[in-house]
């Protein structure tokens, strides 16, 4: 009977978990996609998660070998961010294809205004249209955004950082001057 009673309530709590995530379509880096259908549950990489509910504004989705954070702010956006094996983490980006992201709110998150900005910088510093370039991670910390951006035939990445405002403290070449 206290196994019944125990399985019973944790069912219960795994359905309160997933109750209040929406709709979601996030691409991460190195190639992880998440989707939650509206109360759950989430995916990763196509297979279900586990899912753990700190509070109404924070879960962590684990599966696949990463954990997904998943943030609800005050404008009722999400920011979806990921840990994987070896230290790797990064800010995932609401999915350009597949079905649109309820959160999706175009150029209204710090994170979306500095990759913006740090696109446009890159571009006036290298020459290369903003068009050509392309984000490879984005991590925030307390001393600002940072924008690892890909330039067509340049042997390293650029390197940017920005406030949430999109105001460009930095920008650099990673790699060694001679291979820009």
């Amino acid at each position: 009977m206290n196994r019944f009673l125990l399985g019973t309530t944790t069912l219960l709590f795994a359905t309160v978990a997933s109750a209040d995530i929406p709709q979601l379509n996030y691409d991460c880096p190195t190639n992880i996609a998440v989707h939650a259908d509206k109360g759950g549950p989430v995916f990763i990489n196509g297979k279900e998660a586990k899912l753990k509910k700190f509070n109404d504004n924070a879960y962590e989705a684990r599966g696949s070998g990463v954990a997904i954070s998943l943030t609800r702010n005050p404008d009722e956006s999400w920011d979806v961010s990921y840990t994987g094996k070896g230290g790797a983490n990064g800010v995932c980006q609401p999915a350009t294809s597949g079905a649109a992201s309820a959160s999706s709110t175009s150029g209204t998150s710090a994170t979306n205004k500095a990759e913006k900005a740090c696109l446009a910088e890159v571009a006036k510093q290298t020459g290369v249209a903003a068009s050509k370039l392309s984000v490879t991670d984005v991590m925030t910390a307390e001393a600002g955004i940072g924008v690892t951006i890909k330039v067509p035939g340049a042997d390293a990445p650029w390197s940017c950082l920005s406030n949430g405002s999109g105001k460009i403290q930095g920008a650099s070449y990673t790699g060694s001057e001679g291979n820009l």
